[in-house]
């Protein structure tokens, strides 16, 4: 099965800009229903959004203490996981909230190729320097999504990205398929300060 997990964060800062930007992202993934079998959004700072009523939604309860917030990301990820009846092998696609799809490519690539690799990641040269993988929308299968959680360095001075080390890691793997392209519009920073197109 494949399972579609929206990571959002409400915070007070840009709230309304914010919103909107959810919205429109969530909606851009459920047009494309018919190729993932179920969704959540995975609030990771609100406790409870009335906007998000019409909406699958789990309200992580884990925090934010980490200053790199990609740990703080994999935590909410993991405890939502462990307290989830996704079975090991059912594909994860997880993508940050406020980033717009701008069609099925990625949907369609994870579809049709679930039964062949484990994980699927664009590389991150075309933003970055290349140590990486896009963590802001990716597919990986439940198991393997656990294990490089708990690959990670939770200490508070881990100031390494989490790209490299989901990089690293699944440059060791054999079933991971290295897409060309996600087809998405990424909105970085509070109030989307940097715009790219992946």
């Amino acid at each position: 099965m494949i399972h579609l997990l929206i990571t959002t964060a409400n915070i007070p800062q840009a709230y309304l800009f914010r919103k909107q930007q959810y919205i429109n992202s969530i909606n851009s993934c459920l047009i494309h229903h018919h190729l993932f079998d179920s969704y959540t959004i995975l609030e990771c700072y609100s406790k409870s959004e009335e906007y998000f009523n019409p909406y699958s939604t789990y309200y992580s309860k884990e925090g934010n203490t980490f200053l790199n917030k990609g740990l703080n990301e994999m935590s909410h990820i993991k405890s939502y996981l462990n307290q989830s009846n996704l079975s090991d092998n059912d594909i994860i696609i997880k993508l940050s909230g406020r980033y717009i799809l701008e069609d099925n490519y990625f949907f369609e690539k994870v579809f049709t190729k679930s039964s062949q690799y484990d994980s699927f990641f664009k590389d991150d040269s075309d933003i970055y320097v290349g140590k990486g993988y896009h963590t802001f929308f990716y597919a990986i299968k439940k198991y393997l999504l656990l294990e490089i959680i708990n690959y990670l360095d939770f200490s508070s001075s881990n100031e390494v990205p989490i790209e490299w080390d989901f990089k690293n890691y699944l440059h060791r793997a054999e079933n991971n398929l290295e897409v060309d392209r996600l087809n998405l519009i990424a909105y970085q920073g509070t109030y989307s300060e940097k715009i790219f197109r992946c």
